[in-house]
């Protein structure tokens, strides 16, 4: 009698239409369930919450949190939440530009089983879509429950990703009842049938991205610096990097020394140091071969190509006498590239570049566009660019490493001078960084050394998860 009363008063609310509808995917269909509109029936929301979590107690499904697919399924993820008593949480569609810029909302663990609850399933196009955030984000799952399930190939597609689909109804279930009643003619009938027989399968335009291995991604670049960094990563297992923003330059070799084990990058901002020497310079570059390493000095280049060859080559620093790589600005125009290139090309050992496509700055001006713009410009220029400074992965190139700054244990939205602040399971796992940069979680640590293994191990098994699974995407 519930799965009667349930199908009669969303047919009663206007959660059923017959007529012509264009759906998600694209396909016509002559019946549309809008079952969004239960956020305004309590009692009839409260039936539907009730029926799933009899549901989840019949098929037995195990879980740590709920996930309603947004927007629709929220309430009803709601609803079952309090009839279960277990938490919830939500995937956003976008993550916030602001705050956290969290895109799972809700407390959760890596490892946790969701369950996810929508309203209908058709393609199962919006619980791919879900279903990729939260594999993103360390989240496990093996069901989902919906109330409809409108017999057009959904559940088997998602049956592909080894997640099960628990449906409440069937629309060839609504039909007859809604028949039985009289809500609906003959011919109405025939006509829905009849395009559901026709429309048995209606494909995704999901497919699955391969997750290359550091290994596998330094075999298919032919960038040298590029592939120096993932044979790094790979060997010495870390994709830490080390920011040591410090004035001194024997407690920068010191620091160099005794972190050099955890680390596949040491950053410098060479014009920090009060007693800068060229002598000591090759200490430097001694520890970074003693240690594996590579050298980056965050320059942050941003003028015309003439000018950058001097910054570059010249003055007092010459960094590119001793530095690996550095980064720049693509706000200067393919000019600046030329420019570092240049210099780089008489260099007697390899140098590369990467550019800065987003910040972690508060309220900084960087906009899509201009992201979309820079990682075009590394593109063109991928025998120098081989990476980014960005706070999520840009590109599925497999050549291009991700590197993201601002990376402490503790989640902090921002500080006073707004450095804003994720972790390194957020910023390697669910963005899909390649490499962290820690600064101050090192240097104001009691014990430098023993912190930056830690971040070393973190980060890595972030990487280690993030490559045991399939991501899906558009």
């Amino acid at each position: 009698m519930e799965i009667e009363e349930l199908i009669e008063e969303l047919f009663n609310i206007g959660c059923i239409k017959f007529g012509e509808f264009t759906l998600k995917s694209g396909l016509k269909s002559p019946v549309y369930f809008d079952l969004r509109l239960l956020i305004s029936y309590p009692k009839l929301l409260l039936l539907a919450s009730k029926i799933f979590s009899k549901k989840i107690s019949e098929s037995s499904i195990e879980f740590d949190v709920i996930c309603g697919v947004p927007y629709g399924a929220i309430s009803l993820a709601t609803g079952v939440s309090l009839e279960t008593n277990k938490p919830m949480i939500f995937k956003r569609k976008d993550a916030k530009a602001h705050g956290t810029k969290n895109l799972i909302e809700g407390i959760y663990k890596i490892d946790d089983r969701c369950l996810i609850v929508d309203d209908v399933i058709t393609s199962g196009i919006s619980i791919l879509e879900t279903l990729e955030g939260l594999k993103q984000a360390g989240i496990k799952i093996s069901d989902a429950l919906v109330i409809l399930d409108r017999e057009q190939g959904g559940i088997e597609n998602i049956a592909r990703h080894n997640v099960k689909v628990h449906s409440i109804l069937k629309t060839s279930d609504v039909l007859e009842i809604l028949h039985k009643k009289n809500k609906i003619n003959d011919a109405t009938l025939q006509d829905t049938q009849h395009f559901l027989n026709k429309n048995k399968r209606v494909p995704t335009s999901f497919k699955e991205i391969k997750e290359y291995s550091f290994e596998e991604r330094g075999e298919l670049t032919k960038n040298p610096i590029a592939k120096k960094c993932f044979q790094i990563m790979a060997l010495k297992q870390t994709n830490l990097c080390f920011s040591a923003d410090v004035d001194s330059f024997d407690k920068l070799l010191k620091l160099a020394d005794e972190i050099g084990p955890h680390i596949c990058i040491l950053k410098t901002h060479i014009d920090i140091l009060k007693d800068f020497n060229m002598d000591k310079i090759q200490s430097l570059v001694d520890l970074s071969i003693k240690h594996n390493f590579l050298i980056f000095e965050d320059r942050k280049f941003a003028d015309i190509g003439n000018t950058v060859k001097s910054q570059y080559d010249g003055g007092i620093y010459k960094i590119s006498k001793w530095s690996n790589f550095i980064n720049a600005h693509s706000i200067a125009g393919s000019g600046c590239i030329q420019g570092l290139r240049e210099v780089a090309s008489q260099c007697i050992e390899p140098r590369g570049c990467i550019l800065i496509a987003q910040l972690s700055s508060k309220n900084n001006l960087i906009d899509q566009n201009y992201t979309d713009r820079t990682v075009q410009m590394a593109e063109e220029n991928s025998d120098f660019i081989f990476g980014f400074i960005c706070q999520k992965k840009l590109t599925n190139n497999p050549t291009f490493i991700h590197i993201t700054p601002g990376v402490q244990f503790k989640h902090i939205s921002e500080e006073s001078l707004g450095q804003q602040y994720t972790t390194p399971e957020m910023a390697v796992f669910e963005n899909k960084s390649d490499i962290i940069v820690v600064g101050r979680g090192i240097l104001n640590s009691d014990d430098p050394a023993n912190m930056a293994s830690r971040y070393k191990i973190i980060a890595y098994d972030s990487y280690l998860k993030r490559l045991s699974r399939n991501f899906i995407e558009k």
